[in-house]
């Protein structure tokens, strides 16, 4: 009978105890691999479920604000990207474009001094078709991108019952504040209730004409219902509604620089760099349809491996819940030194310098004194005066100089 000598079966033996080694480590492996998969689609479905509940209890209606010109781009770079997020999509212009499609308002035109009348009558159309079918209802124009998800989540902290104004707070103007129409605003059931049953048929609380600027008018008429404008900051005081793209809040020295009119009209006080934009922002303003794609784009479907989201179910108070902050005031710019009249050019001979005294136009609102008492906004028709001297500027307003 044939026997394997002694020093193969011993190393036949090793070889088979550390072959059922390796298979166990493997095996473990593996288990543990399929049990932290299962894991993470476990978080990633609750996260799923969470959103999908806020869909169904955080009821939107978005309507953008668009023209003719736009249809066929900006308009239809929201349609494609953020806007059916929305639990209602509506595009409110000047003339039916059954493609888009879009609402034709009636009797109102295009350009800037019809904004005002077309969001007078946008807000009619979508109470009296929507009311029952919405809690919640945005405004935006066609530039504007917005989060939507993030718009619920922060929403999701409110009762659409009380009478609720939400957006970039301005501080000027208006006594209580206003929301800058660019970065888009968004109105309460209620507050939507007052506004087109109370306001939109009497000159004493809204105005009634088209002109004067949006953002303003709607502002007057919110204040006159009694309807405050609300801070939209998250509980670090980093801003979600924006102005501007996110290049301008991010990098220094663009829109906060010494002479740029946005220091003069931000209700709160900017942040900058990495901690200029809330984790939670809901909008920015002045987007291309090209950047909008991009931004869908690394939102929606670029996703980092293994990265999860632990947000409390409900959003923190912002810093000013209570609206009882003061309005903010950007630091004092120092004064420049008067410049030359004449710089010598030789021994021989001096070049005089004449002063220019080409008029140029400030875009700014000049503010005289930090403590100077608020534009009185008893009588709507001193409003009207203050806001009649205003040019829009950049989505927003300016006082002409």
């Amino acid at each position: 009978m044939f026997r394997f000598p002694r020093q193969s079966s011993m190393s036949l033996l090793i070889g088979f105890v550390f072959g059922c080694s390796i298979i166990a480590i493997l095996s473990k492996q593996g288990s543990q691999r399929c049990y932290e998969t299962t894991k993470f689609n476990q978080i990633s479905n609750q996260q799923y479920k969470k959103e999908k509940d806020l869909y169904d209890k955080v009821r939107v209606l978005c309507w953008v604000m668009t023209n003719p010109e736009n249809h066929g781009s900006k308009a239809l770079a929201v349609k494609e990207t953020w806007g059916p997020r929305c639990n209602i999509l509506l595009f409110m212009s000047s003339v039916n474009d059954t493609k888009l499609p879009t609402i034709g308002l009636p009797g109102v035109g295009e350009g800037r001094e019809e904004l005002w009348g077309k969001t007078r009558e946008a807000f009619r159309y979508v109470w009296e078709h929507y009311q029952d079918e919405a809690d919640w209802f945005f405004k935006a124009d066609d530039d504007t991108y917005v989060i939507v998800e993030n718009l619920r989540y922060f929403l999701s902290a409110y009762n659409a019952s009380k009478p609720l104004y939400f957006g970039n707070k301005f501080k000027l103007i208006v006594d209580n504040g206003y929301i800058s129409g660019g970065a888009g605003y968004v109105l309460s059931k209620e507050a939507t209730r007052r506004f087109v049953t109370q306001g939109y048929n009497n000159k004493s609380i809204c105005r009634q004409d088209h002109g004067g600027a949006e953002d303003v008018e709607m502002g007057i008429c919110m204040q006159n219902l009694n309807i405050s404008a609300m801070d939209t900051r998250d509980s670090l005081g980093r801003h979600r509604f924006f102005t501007f793209g996110a290049d301008f809040h991010y990098f220094p020295g663009g829109m906060y620089s010494e002479d740029h009119w946005h220091w003069d009209y931000i209700y709160y006080p900017p942040t900058e760099g990495r901690n200029c934009c809330s984790d939670t922002t809901v909008s920015f303003h002045y987007i291309d349809p090209n950047t909008m794609y991009i931004l869908d784009l690394f939102l929606y479907q670029i996703r980092p491996y293994g990265l999860l989201n632990n947000r409390p179910a409900i959003p923190e108070p912002p810093p000013d819940v209570n609206l009882t902050a003061p309005r903010w005031f950007a630091p004092p710019k120092p004064t420049p030194p008067p410049p030359p009249t004449t710089i010598p050019t030789s021994t021989k001979s001096t070049t005089t310098l004449k002063p220019n005294t080409s008029s140029q136009t400030s875009l700014k609102l000049n503010i005289t004194s930090q403590t100077s008492a608020p534009v009185t906004t008893k009588k709507v028709e001193d409003q009207r005066t203050v806001a009649s001297n205003n040019t829009t500027v950049n989505g927003t307003t300016a006082k002409k100089n």
